[in-house]
């Protein structure tokens, strides 16, 4: 998994980014992947973001990024510790790019 470098790069304002963040903390979620086609770099301008999470009130969670981030872009958020395609769990550990993590 990459480390977080210059967010432009995925085509996600920063500020968007600070308050995805700033939910996590306040959902208690311990982990927050970035993975799709904008952690690739394959995306588009009207791309979806797709944020794969783990611990905390990921419900609530999903439902805050959506109603309170400023942007457009929709978001595709799943939950880590529920079952997963092993291709699809394979492709966020091999393309994923961590956001957060809760230390």
């Amino acid at each position: 998994m990459k480390g977080v470098g210059v967010m432009t790069k995925y085509g996600i304002d920063p500020t968007v980014i600070c308050q995805i963040i700033d939910l996590a903390n306040r959902h208690h979620i311990k982990t927050v992947i970035l993975f799709g086609s904008r952690a690739r770099g394959d995306f588009c301008r009207t791309s979806d973001i797709d944020l794969a999470v783990q611990g905390g009130n990921v419900c609530r969670f999903r439902l805050d990024v959506e109603e309170e981030t400023h942007t457009l872009l929709t978001f595709d958020v799943i939950d880590l510790c529920s079952d997963l395609f092993p291709e699809l769990r394979e492709a966020i550990s091999k393309e994923g790019v961590l956001l957060y993590e809760k230390v």
